[in-house]
């Protein structure tokens, strides 16, 4: 359970520096750019380890059934929110129309999960990313970004798409080896 601990606190308080954004352009300033995004991606890193290998190390209690179409949900969700993470991080209409693509898929990836699951383990992995993608959809306010702004195409979107099936058929087959938990009997 202290891996899972650390691990949530890593990653979120990475990912909550943003907000502060005079701390943040000090540490770019002293840093530079590149060295400040590697550092943030390093902890970001460590922290999602953390989180995989507490996860693991949880036992599995339940603390409630899982709804029954939980699982029906959270694999009808789950295409879309890769399709979104992935939109995130190019010059898609997705983004430009969205704002928020990632944290929208976030938000559908955890709570789909979250309904999917009635474990401790589950509970303590997908509720924190569920709440802070909430929040900070609610509560985002526009701040510089560091990732350059392009001129969206359809190009990219489609992109997307493909990638985030892909993406998502990759994980509906490697998902036991990778999280324990196999998708196809």
């Amino acid at each position: 359970m202290a891996q899972m601990l650390i691990g949530i606190v890593l990653f979120f308080a990475v990912h909550l520096l943003p907000l502060f954004t005079s701390l943040r352009q000090r540490l770019i300033d002293r840093w530079g750019r590149w060295p400040y995004l590697g550092v943030y991606s390093l902890i970001s890193l460590a922290g999602l380890v953390l989180m995989v290998r507490g996860y693991r190390a949880i036992e599995p209690d339940i603390l409630w059934g899982p709804f029954g179409f939980g699982r029906l949900l959270a694999h009808g969700v789950m295409p879309l929110a890769l399709v979104l993470v992935v939109a995130a991080y190019l010059p898609t209409f997705t983004k430009h129309k969205l704002r928020h693509p990632m944290l929208i898929g976030v938000a559908l990836w955890s709570g789909g999960h979250l309904l999917a699951n009635g474990d401790l383990a589950s509970t303590w992995l997908f509720a924190p990313f569920l709440v802070y993608a909430l929040l900070d959809i609610a509560f985002s306010r526009p701040r510089r970004t560091l990732i350059p702004v392009m001129q969206p195409k359809v190009l990219f979107d489609v992109l997307a798409v493909i990638v985030g099936l892909l993406l998502y058929s990759v994980l509906i087959v490697s998902h036991g080896q990778l999280f324990g938990v196999a998708l196809l009997a």
